[in-house]
């Protein structure tokens, strides 16, 4: 480094050794502007060598477009000296060696020296930091989600691009206004208390966990909202990050349930209540005028009396049908371990195969903790649709089971007559057949096996077989359990 060009005394010293031992970089500039001094780190942050620097002008240290306005603003400060940082609020920039920049901040303080007024400038790359702010922001601005950034006093700092959308407001009409006009009207002053509370002990939490809360659109228009709540410091500021999720088309789905399951409920209560019992009185009326009709009744009406019989049976069983369908999107929320290859030993115990069919198992998957009843329940069902629906006197079914990320995947294989691919959804509802035969069944087996697979959070669904006969229903299982599901609720059916 090249020796400073200042008189030598006492004070140049003091000045010289004041500089170098700056952690950051510094230089000393006179009324006119001229460098009279730099420290190593300065020489370090630029890639310049500090003797080059020395009575050059400070402009060498700026950016070409910002030159011509620097010489008015040394003059004023000069007019009026004072500690400050300079450019507060902008972005500062200061030129290298080989002609890039970087942003800086800067310190200014005044000096009286022997040599009349000197500034001694300190600057600090802050490039690390403007990176961490971009990234910051650019991670705000593409959450899929609204976010806002507000401060003690419950002004709205920064939005990113989704919450003006969901609100209906331009950006610029939300920064720097109260976060209580998001609010309905007649939230907006128990909000503050609330407010005031969050900010005397902040922590990362839900806002309002068990209550329906509300946010209010630019028309005036209110939608149910999710709020999450997190402490952060803006430059030494206490702030707070809400993140805002419009729930409008969740609520609706649940409403749509509830409903869904409601009528349900209310129509299998009719059935079971309001129809079953006129059912039996038509069977005991059957039976007392077969009696009084004694033994000379004709064949034909003996025959009309079976037909008349054996509806009524069908009408109590559909009854039957229907409540087994109702109860089975209910959740109980009973576990238990489950060992497929056990659970498959009791299937085949008591379905008992019939003399030309088998089933052989490939079992690879872990046992798991869920429940037992209505798994088992739903591979009875298949295992016995592929028997019950089977064309030929013969037939093999093949079931394997193996982990699949959090479910257990478990196939049932057949090689029967198979399922034509545009009745593979239909066959999951209610009352839907294939054919009309008389142990063609209800139509009951399968939509009662996906109820109850997604009432518990599986999915059901069937494939045809390539490059034989049959289809393979497929069965994820959940092998964890989650609480969405595991917690005994009544109503609830979650889509797979």
């Amino acid at each position: 480094m090249g020796e400073v060009q200042a008189p030598a005394t006492l004070d140049s010293v003091a000045l010289r050794t004041l500089i170098d031992a700056i952690p950051a970089g510094a230089l000393v500039i006179d009324e006119c502007g001229v460098i009279r001094a730099v420290n190593e780190e300065l020489g370090r942050l630029l890639q310049y060598d500090t003797a080059s620097l020395v009575d050059s002008s400070l402009d060498h240290l700026l950016p070409e477009r910002l030159r011509p306005q620097h010489a008015l603003l040394i003059a004023r400060f000069m007019k009026a000296p004072a500690r400050r940082t300079m450019g507060a609020g902008q972005a500062l920039f200061a030129r290298r060696a080989d002609g890039s920049e970087i942003p800086i901040e800067i310190g200014l303080n005044p000096l009286n020296t022997p040599d009349g007024l000197r500034v001694l400038a300190t600057l600090v790359d802050v490039s690390a930091a403007r990176k961490a702010d971009l990234l910051f922001r650019q991670m705000v601005d593409s959450a899929p989600y609204g976010i806002l950034i507000m401060n003690s006093r419950g002004r709205i700092m920064l939005v990113n691009r989704h919450l003006p959308v969901m609100f209906g407001y331009d950006k610029a009409a939300l920064e720097g206004q109260s976060i209580e006009m998001l609010l309905p009207e007649r939230y907006r002053s128990a909000h503050i208390a609330l407010r005031a509370a969050y900010e005397s002990s902040p922590e990362i939490r839900r806002m309002g966990p068990g209550r329906d809360l509300t946010a209010q659109h630019r028309d005036g228009s209110e939608f149910p909202v999710e709020i999450g709540l997190s402490p952060i410091e803006i430059e030494g500021e206490a702030c707070t990050l809400a993140a805002v999720i419009d729930i409008t088309e969740r609520k609706k789905m649940e409403l749509d349930l509830r409903r869904v399951n409601t009528n349900l409920e209310e129509f299998t209560y009719v059935a079971s209540h309001d129809l079953r019992s006129p059912l039996r009185g038509i069977g005991d009326l059957l039976n007392w005028v077969q009696e009084d009709l004694g033994e000379g009744v004709s064949a034909d009406v003996l025959r009309n009396f079976e037909r008349i019989t054996l509806r009524v049976r069908r009408m109590e069983q559909l009854i039957d049908n229907l409540l087994a369908y109702a109860r089975a999107g209910r959740n109980t929320g009973e576990t238990s371990l489950i060992d497929l290859p056990s659970m498959l030993d009791r299937i085949e115990e008591l379905s008992s195969l019939p003399p030309g069919f088998s089933l052989t198992r490939q079992i690879s998957a872990s046992r798991f903790t869920g429940s037992l009843t209505p798994l088992e329940t739903v591979l009875r069902n298949l295992i016995g649709n592929a028997i019950k629906h089977h064309d030929q006197p013969s037939g093999h079914i093949e079931v394997r089971a193996e982990n699949d990320g959090s479910f257990c995947h478990i196939t049932v294989c057949d090689d029967g007559p198979g399922i034509p691919a545009q009745a593979h959804e239909r066959i999951f509802k209610l009352f839907q057949t294939l054919n009309n035969a008389a142990d063609g069944g209800t139509g009951i087996g399968l939509a009662v096996s996906r109820r109850m697979t997604e009432s518990h959070g599986g999915r059901l669904s069937v494939t045809a077989n390539t490059g034989r006969r049959g289809v393979t229903f497929h069965v994820w299982w959940p092998r964890f359990l989650r609480k969405d599901v595991s917690d005994a609720n009544p109503n609830q059916c979650p889509a797979g």
